[in-house]
């Protein structure tokens, strides 16, 4: 099971890292902090730069500590309420990718789900440190905030019209 949440927390927290910094930085062929920006006024979200900049930097931030295996709880209601904003926001396209729809973000919400369910595993800092996995009650309230976050985020969206969303 350990190595199974290894495997689980570098993948998703590789890339979240990936999405993370090309918003920030442009890396990876992204377009920036600039680009990102525009994108999120686009979709509704205000401020858009503000906003750009957080979701870069808590798909940065949440994705190194996922892959480290730090923190994991913190860096899992990070992604959790971020995967949860963004699935919302591709969900009227329906499940397939290819027409813009919420499969990745979806299995990307599962990826860390299951890593918060199962906790960070033995080849992780939090294990190196001591620090025990949640208990039942703590699992439910960090996922409860995630939830409450990412649902939050989405609800204040103002829709635009179907020529600025997102296909």
């Amino acid at each position: 099971m350990d190595e199974a949440l290894l495997i689980l927390r570098l993948t998703v927290g590789t890339v979240m890292v990936f999405h993370g910094t090309e918003k920030l930085f442009g890396w990876w062929g992204g377009e920036g902090l600039g680009a990102a920006a525009d994108f999120f006024a686009r979709q509704g979200y205000r401020p858009p730069a503000l906003m750009a900049a957080v979701a870069g930097v808590a798909e940065t931030a949440a994705g190194t500590l996922l892959m480290v295996g730090l923190a994991t709880p913190l860096a899992c209601l990070l992604l959790i309420s971020t995967l949860v904003n963004v699935a919302a926001l591709h969900v009227r396209n329906g499940l397939s990718r290819r027409a813009n729809g919420c499969e990745y973000e979806l299995v990307l919400l599962a990826g860390t789900l299951a890593v918060l369910l199962g906790g960070s595993g033995r080849w992780s800092l939090d294990s190196l440190l001591g620090i025990p996995h949640l208990t039942p009650a703590q699992t439910a309230a960090v996922l409860a905030a995630a939830l409450a976050g990412g649902v939050t985020v989405a609800a204040t969206r103002r829709v635009p019209s179907a020529k600025g969303l997102a296909r």
